[in-house]
């Protein structure tokens, strides 16, 4: 048994043997290493996952204190959904620190493999499975975050030889900011809540120009919507007879509880590029990224990686690999599972308490409405808080964000929509 596991083990039979009683509070994490002989970050580490299993809750410049006992189950405190943010950060932080225990050589000599670190390849490819992604580590390269991926792609001849960009619309801003300020040509297809046309979207690759199709196939951003299976396997039969590549990205693939299958799940003519993100996961400033390519594109991506990029922060690599690798990950995506399903449930029901008869789909963090075109403008974000306005072919949407206020601001809603006219 680990000094981890051996903290953990000990405090849970203290609790049970009524040696740690409710409400105490626990010695302090330099006690606890002085005591166990091992790391503060060991002892931290323990903490945070006996606070996860709610046996300790901890107070600022206080400390940790106990929760619960066998007699107080309950009536437990529940925790802020926000402090399941400490997770991720504390066991980021013990990797990372291992990361740079005795890798001197690893440290300061250039490494020359532009596909990324070996070690988080092999973490990804494994972790991928649990998506339905299937791809070989060859055909694996780490980037600094998703939009860097999306740049060199943007940039990249591809071997069909097209020349336009094909996006939904709406889609991600930032590729839509990335396209028009390089003056790439491309073209838009309309996505609502229901998906989009797939007759149209024949018509647009029967034309012959289209180099490569972006979608964001689940939990679209902005829409949070997911295309059926139908929808899906339509997308991949017409880019194979169309000679188009499909770049899917599947950036809150964590966030899918139902495990729903990718397109390059159902792509058979390595037709598919994947994007795997990971900074919804775990933090912004982590700026780690995994791309699955055909192989008949990867020289050239890579080409063009390493005009731009020597390579890849080694030491977050090292540290995203040791995440992977020890559980870390698939545990933290659990409790984000747990997360997302509490906020969908209270979102649903403040929804079902208000008579909105336009349709909707629920995401992480948010909940967007679809409405008639020229029902809503921009200056509705002056009268309601947290909502975020875009503008598609045939519909508008509104995007309205969690917070305390929903239910008001949702109330807001209702009357302008009763009263047919937002300004």
């Amino acid at each position: 048994m680990t000094k981890y596991q051996q903290i953990i083990s000990d405090i849970n039979q203290a609790i049970e043997n009524h040696t740690y009683k409710r409400g105490q509070k626990l010695p302090s994490v330099r006690q606890l290493s002085q005591a166990y002989q091992c790391s503060k970050d060991t002892v931290q580490k323990a903490l945070v996952e006996l606070k996860y299993q709610k046996k300790i809750y901890s107070v600022k410049k206080s400390g940790y204190y106990i929760l619960e006992d066998q007699h107080f189950k309950e009536d437990m405190v529940d925790l802020n959904p926000a402090d399941f943010q400490e997770l991720p950060y504390e066991d980021f932080r013990i990797c990372l620190h291992e990361s740079l225990i005795g890798r001197e050589n690893y440290l300061f000599n250039y490494y020359h493999q532009q596909e990324g670190l070996a070690e988080l390849i092999s973490s990804v490819q494994s972790l991928l499975m649990d998506y339905h992604v299937y791809t070989k580590k060859d055909q694996l390269v780490i980037t600094a975050g998703s939009q860097q991926a999306l740049y060199i792609l943007t940039q990249m001849t591809f071997t069909n030889d097209k020349s336009d960009i094909l996006i939904e619309k709406p889609t991600y801003s930032r590729m839509v900011e990335l396209v028009q300020h390089q003056g790439i040509p491309y073209q838009t297809i309309e996505r609502n809540l229901d998906g989009i046309d797939l007759e149209e979207l024949e018509s647009i690759f029967k034309k012959g120009k289209i180099k490569f199709f972006y979608t964001i196939p689940r939990l679209h951003n902005p829409l949070g919507s997911t295309y059926d299976l139908a929808t899906k396997t339509a997308i991949v039969k017409l880019a194979h007879q169309y000679n188009v590549y499909i770049i899917e990205d599947d950036y809150l693939a964590d966030f899918d509880s139902s495990h729903s299958l990718p397109l390059h799940y159902l792509d058979t003519d390595n037709r598919v590029i994947y994007i795997k993100s990971f900074t919804p996961t775990l933090f912004p400033a982590l700026r780690i990224g995994a791309i699955s390519l055909p192989s008949q594109l990867r020289d050239a991506f890579i080409q063009h990686k390493s005009l731009i990029d020597y390579d890849t922060n080694l030491i977050m690599q090292k540290a995203l690999s040791l995440y992977i690798d020890n559980g870390m990950f698939s545990r933290n995506t659990q409790h984000l599972h747990q997360i997302h399903h509490v906020q969908w449930n209270k979102t649903k029901e403040y929804l079902n308490q208000h008579s909105l008869s336009v349709p909707y789909r629920i995401s992480k963090g948010s909940v967007t409405f679809q409405l008639e075109k020229g029902t809503v403008t921009p200056a509705i974000q002056q009268q309601i808080r947290m909502s975020h306005f875009f503008e598609g072919e045939k519909h508008d949407f509104l995007q309205l964000h969690y917070g305390e206020d929903l239910p008001e601001r949702l109330d807001m809603l209702q009357q302008r929509l009763q009263s047919k006219y937002i300004e």
